[in-house]
């Protein structure tokens, strides 16, 4: 599995400093020119196995944080452990994981429950 640890860091400290960043409604993906076709196509998925798991009742209200994810560090033929986060009541940020196969397969994993986006120091 390839985990960019230093870069998914950086991006969530990035982010917890300008304010959230790009926020969609849950369910949906919201257009950014930063943020590459292909990224947007896999946490889309990443977010809908989210909003269909057996923790889709947490997730009910949240809204998905577009530009907070490691997607851009993808490679076809390579599993990857993507990482979103999703915005929920208040300052509650869920930090969710979905596993990506080598054929690009995304299934949720798991998430946590955080005050800051995976990575920040904040």
């Amino acid at each position: 599995m390839k985990v960019h640890k230093g870069m998914w860091c950086a991006g969530a400290l990035a982010l917890a400093m300008s304010g959230f960043g790009q926020v969609a409604q849950a369910g949906s993906v919201e257009e950014s020119a930063d943020v590459p076709q292909a990224d947007r196509e896999l946490v889309n998925k990443c977010h809908e196995a989210a909003m269909n798991s057996k923790d889709k009742d947490t997730f009910e209200s949240s809204q998905l944080l577009m530009e907070q994810q490691n997607a851009g560090d993808y490679e076809k033929g390579e599993e990857l452990l993507l990482h979103i986060n999703m915005l929920g009541h208040g300052t509650t940020i869920y930090n969710v994981s979905c596993n990506v196969d080598e054929q690009g397969n995304v299934t949720y994993e798991d998430f946590q429950k955080a005050g800051t986006p995976a990575g920040s120091t904040r």
